[in-house]
C-alpha cells in the first residue's frame, strides 16, 4: 500500500454510472461515514473491481483521498460479503432499500460513523440470515433515528415528566418524538396523537437500551409490530419532511412480521 492509500470496511448504499468506463460509488464507511468515491475504469475492470460494487455488498476497500474535494478514488476492493440475497428475494430487497433510502437522505459524506456502520451491519446480516424481516426494519428505523440524533422518548410523559406507568395509557406525538399520557391529552385536547399500546412502548423502550447483539432476542406480536412500524413511517417522515418511498410501498399494505 503506497503511503497516500487508506484502508477501510465498507457497505455499497449507491453506484452510479460516469463517463463511459468509471463508477460514482456512495459507501458507508466503518470509522468515517459516508464517503463517495470514484471507481475509474470499474465497468471496463475485469479483476479490480468485478461484481464487488454491487448495492448492499460488503468490502474492504483501498482507496486514496482527493486534494481539493471530498471524492475518494477507489485503488481496489475486497469482496467480504456479498448480500446476494438481498437483491434476489424481493421482500428482502424492499426492506434492504428501505435502510438505503434512510441511510442516503439523512446523512452527508465524512460526517463521521459513530456507530452507523455497525447498525447498517447488523441489519443486512440480520435480514440476509432470514430473522423476521419488518422487526429487524422496525429495529432499525429505532436505532437510526437516534443515531442521527433524534432518540424517540418512551420513558416519560412528555407533559408531566411522569415515568411510564404500565397502569396508564399512552400515544406518541410525532412533532414532539414523545409518549404523551393520557391525562395530559384530556388536559389539552391533543387531537394529532397516535395511540400506542403498552406493549409496543415496552418493546420499544427495551429495544432502545440494548446491544445489537442483543436486539434478536427481543420479540413483537403482529399488532404491536404494525403498531410500532406505523409510528416510526409517521416519526420519519416528520424529522426528514419529505416522504421515504420506499417505505411507503411496505406502509401501503406490504407490512407482514
Amino acid at each position: 500500500m503506497s503511503e497516500s492509500s487508506k484502508e477501510c470496511a465498507a457497505i455499497v448504499l449507491d453506484c452510479r454510472d460516469h463517463g463511459e468506463s468509471d463508477l460514482i460509488v456512495t459507501f458507508v464507511c466503518q470509522g468515517i461515514g459516508r464517503m463517495t468515491g470514484m471507481a475509474k475504469g470499474a465497468k471496463r475492470s475485469q479483476k479490480r473491481f468485478v461484481n464487488k460494487l454491487e448495492l448492499f455488498s460488503s468490502l474492504f476497500l483501498r482507496y486514496t483521498e482527493a486534494r481539493n474535494s471530498n471524492m475518494a478514488f477507489i485503488v481496489e476492493a475486497e469482496l467480504l460479503e456479498s448480500f446476494l440475497s438481498l437483491r434476489q428475494n424481493m421482500p428482502l430487497y424492499m426492506a434492504a432499500t428501505v435502510i438505503r433510502e434512510l441511510t442516503l437522505v439523512s446523512t452527508r459524506d465524512l460526517e463521521g460513523d459513530n456507530g452507523l456502520f455497525s447498525l447498517l451491519l447488523w441489519t443486512l446480516e440480520s435480514l440476509a440470515t432470514r430473522r423476521p424481516t419488518m422487526t429487524i426494519l422496525a429495529l432499525f428505523q429505532l436505532k437510526f433515528f437516534e443515531q442521527i440524533g433524534y432518540r424517540p422518548n418512551f420513558s416519560s410523559c412528555l407533559r408531566c415528566n411522569q415515568p411510564l406507568d404500565t397502569a396508564q395509557d399512552y400515544g406518541f406525538e410525532s412533532r414532539a418524538g414523545s409518549i404523551i399520557c393520557s391525562r395530559c391529552q384530556q388536559r389539552q385536547r391533543q387531537v394529532s396523537i397516535m395511540p400506542l399500546s403498552r406493549g409496543t412502548i415496552k418493546f420499544l423502550a427495551s429495544a432502545q437500551n440494548q446491544p445489537l447483539d442483543r436486539l434478536h432476542r427481543l420479540h413483537l406480536s403482529r399488532p404491536a409490530l404494525h403498531e410500532a412500524l406505523a409510528l416510526l413511517y409517521q416519526y420519519g417522515r416528520h424529522l426528514l419532511q419529505r416522504e421515504i418511498y420506499s417505505l411507503k410501498t411496505l406502509s401501503d399494505g406490504h407490512w407482514q412480521a
